[in-house]
């Protein structure tokens, strides 16, 4: 028996609270993604940072240490000459820790061409692309920038966050801050590959690492009491930090930012390549702290040719997607025609180049941070409240709501318990063109549309599933629809199976949505139930719900421009219904079963002129593919996925899809937030932008 498909999770992250820039809202939505952290040994996590003291070399430190008054030795050993436990102090937090700067100061010193500075409670909010207005109570920057008017995100090496307390709430402050600056320095700077980070609560000492497989935090050590270990970290930080590159904090040496008048650009080295980027295609890949963290950027190589750079970390056990590419067109040639391989290579994208990452000549993964006896996953408590402490913020702070978000209702699916592993790839393509969530006339939307289902069925016909069809992967290039992100194929009847993947919820079928077969006779119910997978039914219904996505997320523009009685606030409301962005709403499933009120829905929402494109095509495919469904599974719990059957889907799906775009004319699309001018972010979708962005991604808090 074949084992199951990999369960879909969705991405908070990428849902409204995350984007109306609430500093609670957005670390809620981080927690929720995450979901547990590893704890491990404190030996074990700083071994990761760099090189470690020699015992000569630490006699040395303490001796100097001793000399300079920062340590004390006594009757009762080493301690530290003006740093009490903050516990006892009677002063503020920041008088508190003001000592903690002089020690890392001179352990640092001890370090010949150290790259870092310490900084502890700055006044300034660093500099920030995402409009990030949080500040840590203290950071190691690279000391080059040290001393400029306005320190910048990209520059912080190490945030720390402080607490004079050892009490629930002040860990939980401390863990929630340091892992949004953690996440903030992952998602803002497209040269991090990992970063590392530090807590302290009165005595108590925590090392933390995120990289895109985990987030990994130590056990407490003693800040007084193992101080061989306090100057062994800050030590090993410090080493780290020698080389120009500071690739050993994190930084990736392949990679160089530079400054394009207000904007900046970046500069990949690939293989012998070097491109330019010269705008952003897809960069909320990489708001996720563990995943693929993906970017995508249009690009010049050195002769000045246009094409896509993508740059992600695939989990270490699947094939890059220029690999899966290779294996699905060599399906391709083996079970299509000629002409049908032809057409199938102009509607898949193209890659002219597929590299791991390498430095210093070993591939770029992420570590293997502790031995399989050596550590504990740890659970995050999604419903403790969180606390009320804010991050210190500059003047122009997002205020926080004060709502909770919906997501605690939200199934988060199997969580693996082995630690993971993610090796950095980057794909150069071909093909250069336009989102179809950022197309703006409705005939082209749907041709692109068209375009994409023709990908999936020559995809099927070879026999492989997408598993990961959204409006951000259907590409409009050059007046052809192509279908691109492959990193989620697979084979029909492939054996490989891994533990979690992240889903576009928007577009999800609903059967992937809750693992199970939802069209098998009823007598069927009470068989035994096959492991769930994907098939290519699930591809084409992705297709409708981008279809139906195009006509509730949008109106007209003409509608948009005149002054009569067209409800957006309706229109906008039961796109919430259809499209809620977490698992298990029964709103979702309902829309898409009841036909015969969908057909209703769209005849009393949608401006007349969108109605009549779509009229009765969106309700006739939605009852198409449950008719589809029903005969795969008549006979469950064996399923019928014959060429028939594929091929009467496709060529349903195509004619709706070109019946539409027939009656689409020179229809201009406006987005519904746009229209009603709301200053949050859209609701519930990552997808979407005005018109006058056409084909870029915005930047959200």
């Amino acid at each position: 028996m074949l084992p199951p498909d990999t369960i879909p999770v969705p991405r908070h992250t990428s849902q409204a609270d995350y984007r109306t820039g609430d500093l609670k809202l957005g670390r809620i939505a981080v927690l929720a993604d995450l979901r547990r952290y590893l704890q491990v040994p404190f030996d074990c996590l700083v071994k990761c940072v760099g090189a470690m003291p020699s015992q000569q070399d630490l006699q040395r430190i303490r001796h100097n240490l001793t000399e300079s008054k920062i340590l004390a030795d006594d009757e009762s050993g080493l301690q530290w000459t003006d740093f009490t436990p903050p516990a006892t102090s009677k002063g503020s937090e920041e008088n508190a820790f003001k000592p903690l700067g002089r020690i890392i100061a001179e352990i640092l010193a001890e370090v010949p061409n150290s790259g870092v500075s310490f900084l502890a409670n700055p006044n300034g909010t660093p500099l920030s692309q995402r409009n990030n207005t949080s500040r840590p109570d203290g950071y190691l920057v690279l000391s080059n920038k040290k001393t400029e008017p306005k320190i910048h995100w990209f520059d912080i090496a190490v945030p720390f966050e402080f607490k004079k307390g050892r009490d629930v709430e002040s860990l939980r402050d401390d863990e929630e801050k340091i892992i949004w600056s953690l996440h903030n320095i992952m998602r803002e700077d497209p040269l991090r590959r990992f970063a590392f980070g530090i807590t302290i609560e009165d005595t108590q000492l925590r090392l933390w690492l995120s990289n895109r497989a985990l987030l990994a935090v130590t056990e407490p050590i003693n800040f007084f009491g193992n101080i061989d270990g306090v100057i062994s970290l800050f030590y090993a930080l410090g080493f780290a930090s020698k080389s120009s590159a500071v690739k050993e904090l994190g930084w990736d040496p392949t990679v160089e930012r530079i400054r394009d008048g207000e904007v900046f650009q970046y500069k990949f080295t690939i293989g012998d390549e070097v491109f330019t980027t010269t705008r952003e295609l897809a960069t909320y890949g990489a708001d996720s702290m563990v995943g693929r963290g993906t970017r995508v950027y249009e690009a010049k190589d050195a002769e000045g040719k246009k094409v896509a750079v993508k740059d992600s970390w695939r989990e270490a056990v699947r094939q890059s997607e220029g690999e899966i590419l290779k294996n699905i067109l060599a399906s391709c040639e083996a079970k299509l025609q000629p002409g049908e391989l032809a057409d199938a290579k102009r509607h898949f994208v193209g890659v002219r180049l597929c590299q791991d990452v390498a430095i210093d000549h070993t591939r770029d993964e992420t570590p293997m941070v502790a031995e399989e006896h050596n550590y504990t996953w740890v659970s995050i408590d999604l419903n403790a409240t969180l606390s009320t402490k804010r991050h210190l913020s500059s003047k122009g702070d997002v205020p926080d709501s004060g709502q909770l978000s919906a997501l605690f209702s939200t199934q988060l699916g199997i969580i693996a318990h082995k630690i993971p592993r993610r090796v950095h790839t980057r794909t150069v393509f071909h093909d250069v063109g336009v989102a179809l969530k950022d197309v703006t006339s409705l005939a082209h939307n749907l041709t692109c549309l068209s375009g994409a289902l023709m990908a999936l069925y020559y995809l099927h016909k070879a026999g492989w599933v997408h598993r990961d069809f959204s409006v951000g992967n259907a590409i409009w290039v050059e007046g052809v629809g192509k279908l691109g992100d492959f990193e989620y194929a697979k084979e029909i009847d492939s054996d490989t199976s891994n533990d979690v993947r992240t889903g576009t919820m928007h577009f999800m079928a609903v059967e992937v949505e809750s693992q199970e077969y939802l069209f098998s006779p009823r007598h069927a119910h009470h068989q035994h139930q096959p492991s769930f997978r994907m098939n290519f039914l699930h591809d084409i219904e992705s297709i409708w719900w981008a279809f139906t996505w195009i006509l509730f997320y949008h109106t007209d523009t003409k509608t948009a421009n005149a002054d009569h009685s067209f409800d957006a606030h309706a229109q906008l409301k039961e796109y919430h219904s259809a499209f809620p962005g977490t698992v298990g709403q029964t709103s979702r499933l309902q829309f898409f079963l009841r036909t015969g009120k969908l057909q209703t829905k769209l005849e009393n929402l949608l401006s007349k002129t969108c109605f009549n494109v779509c009229s009765h095509i969106i309700p006739d495919f939605a009852h198409a593919l449950q008719d589809g469904y029903e005969k795969a599974e008549a006979k469950f719990p064996t399923l019928t996925l014959d060429d028939a059957l594929l091929n009467d889907m496709h060529t349903k799906a195509a004619t709706y899809l070109n019946d539409a775009q027939r009656r689409a004319g020179g229809i201009e699309l406006y987005s519904l937030s746009n229209l009603l001018k709301q200053k949050r972010a859209r609701t519930g979708d990552e997808t979407s932008l005005p018109p006058k962005n056409q084909g870029k991604k915005a930047r959200y808090a």
